[in-house]
């Protein structure tokens, strides 16, 4: 990808209950993935009610971060404050990054969204629904934006008492990553 935008749950799950953060484990997991991605690559963030952590100047092309080491510590410093919570679903994040980043008039990006997160609330075939009209395939069956999930196993070991919502979360990521390009 040449573009790659994490949508990050910030909910009470994925926050440290000793100090409120973001869990040390997740901010771990960005600051890795940042570092993985070759020089070129252009950043964003958006928290899973689809806020932008660290703000946008534009939409499409101009709303992106280039990939810096100022950037990226930029980015550790932010999420090892950042207090706005979320609930526990991804999918608004996920539509607004799609929304507002993909720049469809140019042919050289290749967007990937990639959640981080541990929860779904809700029945997923509507998000299906939702993404395909989003990112509809083209003739061969390619789609613009590729779909990627890591699931934070908070809620896996306590699914009778929460209502399975790690498994729904799994389900829905699997999902979107296989018919996503993911």
């Amino acid at each position: 990808a040449t573009h790659v935008a994490f949508v990050i749950d910030t909910s009470g799950s994925m926050r440290d209950v000793g100090n409120g953060g973001i869990w040390p484990i997740v901010r771990r997991t960005i600051r890795d993935l940042l570092a993985a991605q070759p020089a070129g690559t252009r950043f964003q963030l958006l928290d899973a009610d689809g806020r932008f952590i660290l703000g946008r100047t534009g939409m499409g092309a101009t709303a992106w971060l280039d990939n810096t080491p100022d950037t990226r510590e930029r980015i550790e410093r932010t999420l090892s404050r950042y207090n706005q919570d979320t609930v526990s679903n991804p999918v608004p994040g996920i539509y607004n990054a799609i929304r507002f980043l993909h720049a469809k008039d140019d042919p050289a990006m290749r967007m990937s969204v990639l959640v981080v997160g541990d929860e779904f609330t809700a029945t997923p075939e509507p998000v299906l629904l939702r993404l395909d009209e989003l990112n509809p395939a083209d003739a061969n069956g390619r789609r613009a934006i590729a779909i990627n999930a890591i699931g934070v196993p908070t809620t896996i070991r306590m699914q009778f008492s929460m209502g399975n919502t790690g498994i729904k979360f799994a389900a829905l990521m699997r999902s979107s990553a296989k018919q996503h390009g993911g």
